[in-house]
């Protein structure tokens, strides 16, 4: 006879998820520094996490040329769903470049879409910062400064006990 599985408590579930979800979030990361390092851009991409413990890597399509971003971004989404329906997930963590405007300003940056299939749904958005050559001028390339990663504050996620 096999033993039931003993139920989870609240604050070790919180602990794993988090857990997960921060190791993912630093590969994604590090993935959009190695983007930005070869060639200045980032198209869309996803982590998961799969149902056997393993992480994965994906984009959408292997000849971008005439894919636009946003429709890699939807090609991306759809597979997430797909693969989290079918239990082949447990979390994944979309990655594309945004800019976004606030009146007449705007920033450039990463907007991580993280999910966890336990009841987690975050977005984060790391800004961008345009490159200086050794004259201090702008030569039109970006760079993600990870710093503000280990300073920025986490929120804790709250489960109700079932």
């Amino acid at each position: 006879m096999f033993a039931e599985k003993m139920p989870e408590k609240a604050e070790f579930k919180a602990k794993r998820i988090e857990k997960e979800l921060t190791l993912m979030f630093v590969e994604a990361a590090k993935a959009a520094v190695a983007e930005l390092a070869e060639d200045y851009k980032i198209n869309p991409y996803a982590f998961v996490l799969k149902a056997d413990g393993s992480m994965g890597y994906f984009t959408s399509a292997e000849d971008k040329a005439d894919v636009g971003v946003l429709e890699q971004g939807e090609q991306i989404r759809r597979m997430l769903k797909d693969l989290a329906r079918t239990n082949q997930i447990n979390a994944s963590i979309q990655a594309m470049y945004a800019t976004i405007a606030n009146g007449e300003n705007s920033v450039q940056g990463i907007v991580f879409e993280i999910e966890h299939r336990e009841g987690v749904s975050i977005k984060r958005f790391l800004p961008l910062e345009k490159e200086l050559d050794d004259a201090g001028q702008e030569n039109g390339k970006y760079l993600l400064n990870t710093s503000k990663m280990k300073t920025s504050k986490k929120p804790i996620a709250v489960f109700a006990e079932l």
